[in-house]
């Protein structure tokens, strides 16, 4: 049984808000997510409410757990031992957790960390849960790294409707039902190390922007100036142009492959007129 490809093109970097509202679907895709995380060495996570009956799920769909959570490259976690330790939703001592778990997953040799998030327990009064979507959006400073892969399950029988198309705009990828994860009409960022910067492919529009935003927000972590490759960038509406032109005011950027049509966009933006800013075109 090789479960949904709902899940399948998910890569590591990518960042996907996954709205479900079937339990049986939802159980098979991750089932599918897993078992490929297994097979690939990946250490692979799972965080959410009963992940006793998560785990018997993976079993009847064919997933052997045992042996994966003997030598720990299966954990199965709850929302109080991550999101919510301590008590309450802090977005920066969550971010904390995920870095340590990263750098004792490469201690231990394994070549990336597969992650879904069962984000329900974000539906209940839960203190701090009001920054839920800066967190989703500033994730993304992680996920740009290329080591993690994250699906970040929203229920839509228990959130507010456009409360979850805001937490989606934080996210690069969609999936839902009947609609899988397309790493070409998504947006992919990967940090790059020569030259230092970020390399973004597929399109940006709104239902992206937000994570455009914070990967810019987080360009220059490591270096006063940076490159940022569009080459691989097959759409860009006005909006994500003008937070391209606006990364200039943090420090001196370079956009490299710019496209006939994102010149248009730029140009438009005063990118021409904006200093630290140099482009160069296909």
């Amino acid at each position: 049984m090789g479960g949904l490809p709902l899940l399948d093109k998910v890569a590591l970097g990518d960042h996907v808000c996954w709205t479900v509202d079937d339990d049986a679907t939802r159980l098979e895709a991750i089932a599918g997510f897993v078992r490929a995380g297994l097979e690939a060495r990946h250490r692979v996570v799972y965080c959410g409410d009963d992940p006793g009956d998560v785990l018997a799920g993976l079993e009847r769909h064919g997933v052997g757990t045992r042996a994966a959570l003997d030598d720990g490259q299966l954990r199965v976690i709850t929302p109080e031992s991550s999101y919510l330790a301590g008590g309450v939703f802090d977005p920066e001592a969550t971010m904390k957790l995920w870095r340590a778990a990263i750098d004792e997953a490469r201690g231990v040799g394994y070549a990336g960390i597969r992650v879904i998030g069962d984000m329900t327990w974000a539906s209940r009064k839960v203190p701090g849960v009001e920054r839920l979507p800066w967190y989703e959006a500033h994730a993304n400073a992680i996920f740009m790294e290329g080591y993690v892969a994250g699906v970040c399950a929203y229920d839509r029988r228990r959130f507010d409707p456009l409360h979850l198309r805001r937490l989606g705009w934080a996210h690069p990828g969609a999936a839902a039902f009947r609609s899988p994860f397309e790493p070409e009409s998504s947006l992919r960022a990967r940090r790059t190390r020569d030259p230092y910067g970020v390399r973004l492919a597929g399109e940006v529009d709104l239902s992206n922007r937000d994570a455009l935003r914070a990967v810019i927000d987080h360009l220059f972590d490591h270096e006063p100036a940076a490159t940022i490759d569009v080459t691989e960038l097959t759409f860009v509406d006005t909006a994500a142009a003008r937070i391209l032109v606006d990364a200039a005011a943090r420090g001196p950027v370079r956009l490299a492959g710019i496209s006939p049509s994102l010149r248009k966009l730029l140009e438009f933006h005063g990118a021409c007129r904006i200093p630290g800013l140099a482009m160069e075109f296909r």
